[in-house]
Formats: C-alpha cells, structure tokens, sequence
C-alpha cells in the first residue's frame, strides 16, 4: 500500500496520571489539534519567550478529553470547566501540557502502544 499524504487535522494521545496514593497510573485520552511543524516550532519558540502561556495553548488546542469519571463512576464530559479543573490540579497538569507535545510529533494513541 502507498503512502497517502493528506492532512489530518487532530490527533487523539494517550496522558498517562498517577493519583498521589494510588498504585497504578490512570489513562485519559487528550484529543489535540494538529499543526504543521513550521506552526509547532513558532509556537514552542512563544512558550520559552513567555508569550504564549500553557492554559492558552491548551484553550487553543485541546479538543476533546475522554476517560474521566467522577467518584461515582459517571463519566465527566468535556467542557472548559473540567479544563480549568484539571490544569488546576498538579499532577494531572503537567501531563496534559506534555501530551501536546507528544500530539505534535505524532504519537497517537496506537504509537504509544507499539
């Protein structure tokens, strides 16, 4: 079969979350946009020149969020309020933000199971 060269405009990753106390990680699944890596590179450079923040990035790119429920085994929609929630809460922020990056460079969710 022959490469197909076509753009592909969001990408689903994998974001691994260890809840203090907890043995085992958590998976939920972060649905991001997808930029050429021209887009990637600008944007990478406005983060380190403080220019572009991580909740920004986020509210511009994250599209979706799967595989959260609340204590009482119901599953949590998306919406900016569960955003907020999980950027605010410090060990599940920081591997949202890392996940945009393993989005950029092509790591969907079968990737990370290989």
């Amino acid at each position: 079969m022959s490469f197909v060269l076509k753009t592909i405009p969001d990408i689903v990753v994998p974001v691994t979350v260890q809840v203090p106390g907890e043995d085992e990680p958590s998976t939920i699944y972060a649905k991001w946009r997808l930029h050429p890596v021209s887009k990637t590179q600008e944007m990478m450079d406005k983060q380190r020149a403080g220019e572009l923040t991580d909740d920004a990035l986020v509210d511009q790119d994250l599209l979706d969020i799967t595989g959260i429920s609340d204590e009482k085994g119901n599953d949590v929609k998306f919406s900016k309020d569960l955003v907020a929630q999980l950027l605010d809460t410090a060990y599940v922020r920081k591997s949202l933000i890392l996940s945009w990056f393993a989005a950029q460079q092509g790591r969907s969710e079968a990737a990370a199971k290989n």
